[in-house]
């Protein structure tokens, strides 16, 4: 069978034209483990046999809207999903506790203006605060800063709240990019794509450390 001139024509151009890269990936994750010396790498995650995991949110102000936010913002990061989280009703029996600490931020609109450090939060390493194996609840707080007007404060919150449930799902390290939301300072309001990545990782990686059955 022979091809026409402008058949041949067509597919010399189509093979002239070039081949889209393979995307080098070696900076599409950043590292999830805790290696702080002297213990040996730890890495957490919550297992399939305890979602969806629990989050009690202090009932005070924002909280409970920030932690539904923070649940459905992570839970949008997995193809199949690797984590679920609900809101619990009683601190008693919840996996994870977040609360105010240094009083309840207004509860107003967040600021629409460039990101300001304008509050600040911490969760419960399970490492070192739960030991071999998680006995109870991780803790996360949230807390404002001075200096900042109400709105800042409630966009700065969006951004740490999400910051520290990663490290409630258990993302222990913080980013080396002010472009994910695990940047010690986050200035992004969701997870990047590297974030996306990581935590994926992190749930189809051995944990060193489990938490036990739920009651």
């Amino acid at each position: 069978m022979k091809l026409g001139c402008g058949l041949l024509a067509m597919l010399a151009a189509l093979a002239c034209q070039p081949t889209e890269p393979v995307r080098d990936c070696s900076g599409c994750f950043y590292s999830f483990a805790d290696t702080v010396l002297p213990r040996t790498a730890v890495v957490f995650h919550w297992p399939a046999s305890r979602l969806p995991i629990r989050v009690f949110a202090d009932p005070r102000g924002a909280m409970p809207s920030l932690v539904s936010h923070t649940i459905a913002t992570w839970q949008a990061q997995f193809l199949y999903g690797e984590f679920q989280g609900q809101l619990a009703s009683d601190s008693n029996h919840a996996d994870v506790i977040v609360t105010w600490t240094g009083g309840v931020p207004a509860n107003v609109p967040p600021d629409a203006g460039p990101p300001v450090p304008a509050c600040a939060g911490s969760t419960d390493d399970p490492a070192t605060s739960l030991g071999s194996s998680i006995e109870n609840a991780l803790h996360v707080v949230l807390t404002s800063r001075a200096g900042f007007t109400d709105g800042q404060v409630a966009a700065c919150l969006q951004r740490v709240a999400v910051h520290e449930m990663g490290h409630a799902l258990g993302l222990l390290r913080e980013s080396d990019s002010s472009s994910d939301i695990m940047y010690e300072d986050p200035l992004v309001a969701t997870p990047s794509d590297r974030d996306r990545h990581t935590v994926e990782l992190l749930y189809h990686t051995a944990a060193t450390i489990v938490p036990p059955p739920a009651p």
